[in-house]
């Protein structure tokens, strides 16, 4: 293990898991964590100095650690650059930072880089999901005959795979075979991420891959009213965005404000690009007619959610 590492990315489910797999081997008493929110990095500095008396071997996690991107600085930073100069050898620092990349020009990088490693923690594509499900199914000694079929109907959060994973090796613990049956017998399907993408196709003005999606919707038995306040609160959440964006708050912070990933929010960002915050609100208000006109029986349900797609 090297004495200096930097884990940064968007996806935080992906960050923990590369850090699981960096600190497998590793007691787990002998981690300590700070974050950059609320402690100096001297105080810090302080403490990777310092001699463990319990161990021979100190492990730091920096969270927070989102100076090393180009829109952020950090108070004191000499202290950090010169502890690197000359750092405990039985101190190991793992700096974690939520950005979409590392600013390679800092001196901090190049110090870092110098002595440790930098891993990326970005979902650029399913790349990174389908070989952490191939080597978390060899390590369990599993075969999955599908991916792809799995990935549609449990999505992509890491945590969620591992989750549905777990509970198809024990469903599968004889045969160790998971097929197309298995997965829909046992997984939960990730409505949310099915709706985002409904909505997406909506917001893109295609209509008919969105008219396509709600038939997928209403073959599979969801509720008509459930998919209208589902579409409803991602048109919420969009708002939400334009608002914020709207006040010149950058994409990471306005992730942290509405609890998201922020590859969602920039993603998100790049899709109302053309839109105002009147067009998503006159949105809103036409969905909550359609519920009002359905709970009063002047429109059909299937029709209402047919002519929001298509008078959008």
């Amino acid at each position: 293990m090297k004495n200096f590492y930097i884990l940064y990315g968007e996806d935080k489910s992906i960050i923990e898991n590369e850090l699981n797999i960096l600190l497998k081997k590793e007691n787990k008493q002998d981690i300590i964590k700070y974050s950059l929110d609320n402690t100096k990095i001297e105080d810090i500095i302080e403490d990777a100095s310092m001699i463990s008396m319990f161990s021979n071997k100190k492990i730091i996690l920096i969270e927070n650690s989102n100076f090393l991107g180009a829109s952020k600085s950090l108070d004191n930073i000499e202290i950090l650059e010169n502890y690197i100069n000359n750092y405990n050898p039985n101190t190991y620092i793992i700096f974690i930072a939520n950005i979409e990349k590392v600013d390679t020009r800092k001196k901090i990088y190049k110090l870092i880089n110098k002595t440790g490693t930098i891993i990326e923690c970005n979902k650029k594509d399913n790349t990174y999901i389908i070989n952490f499900i191939n080597n978390y199914l060899k390590e369990n000694k599993y075969k999955l005959n599908d991916i792809n079929y799995f990935l549609n109907i449990v999505g992509t959060n890491l945590d969620n795979i591992k989750n549905e994973l777990d509970k198809l090796f024990m469903y599968k613990i004889e045969d160790k075979t998971i097929n197309n049956e298995d997965i829909n017998k046992i997984c939960l399907k990730n409505i949310e991420e099915e709706v985002f993408v409904l909505t997406d196709s909506i917001i893109a003005k295609d209509k008919n891959k969105a008219l396509n999606l709600l038939k997928d919707f209403l073959n599979k038995n969801y509720e008509e009213i459930t998919l209208l306040i589902m579409l409803a609160n991602q048109f919420r959440f969009l708002f939400q965005v334009k608002r914020l964006e709207n006040k010149s708050i950058n994409y990471n912070e306005i992730a942290k404000i509405l609890e998201v990933n922020p590859y969602r929010v920039k993603y998100t960002e790049r899709k109302i690009y053309n839109y105002s915050e009147k067009e998503i609100t006159d949105k809103i208000k036409e969905l909550a007619k359609y519920d009002h006109d359905i709970k009063l029986g002047l429109i059909d349900k299937k029709l209402a959610l047919e002519l929001f797609i298509l008078n959008y």
